[in-house]
């Protein structure tokens, strides 16, 4: 079974009625294709904590510990959780590729490690993903040290 979700579309602030902040489009749907797909299935894996998806308690990484946790960022254990937890994501997304119907510009070739930047407060992480149709996506994952 992979992975399918609905993506929104945020409501422009004019035209916010109630509680009404996301929508699936004004006319139509829109749907997520090509490299854009990737990405969000990618990062959506990453940032999922796993165990919290009562379906697949497998689904996600150990990532989400890291969020305001008590912890040195200059410490290279941290790097290595966000390393590990790139390679679960990646090896997931690579298994939804197997089971799903994708096309080459949206499935995974890898996702490396870019840069970690340990910040006193944080942390920044950039990732490079790349696509089976030779597209390389460089994506600002998070930044931890804007807080």
């Amino acid at each position: 079974m992979g992975k399918y979700d609905i993506h929104f579309q945020p409501v422009p602030s004019a035209d916010v009625v109630g509680y009404k902040m996301f929508t699936f489009g004004f006319k139509a749907a829109l749907k997520v294709t090509g490299p854009q797909s990737l990405v969000n299935r990618w990062v959506k894996t990453f940032m999922t904590p796993k165990g919290s998806d009562p379906l697949d308690i497998t689904y996600g990484t150990t990532f989400a510990s890291l969020i305001g946790g008590n912890f040195s960022s200059s410490n290279s254990d941290v790097q290595d959780v966000v390393t590990l937890a790139m390679e679960d994501a990646s090896a997931q997304v690579r298994q939804q590729d197997l089971e799903g119907f994708y096309n080459d510009d949206e499935r995974l070739l890898s996702a490396t490690l870019l840069s970690y930047v340990p910040a006193a407060d944080g942390f920044a992480v950039w990732v490079e993903i790349k696509n089976m149709a030779g597209d390389v996506l460089p994506v600002k994952l998070v930044d931890l040290a804007d807080r």
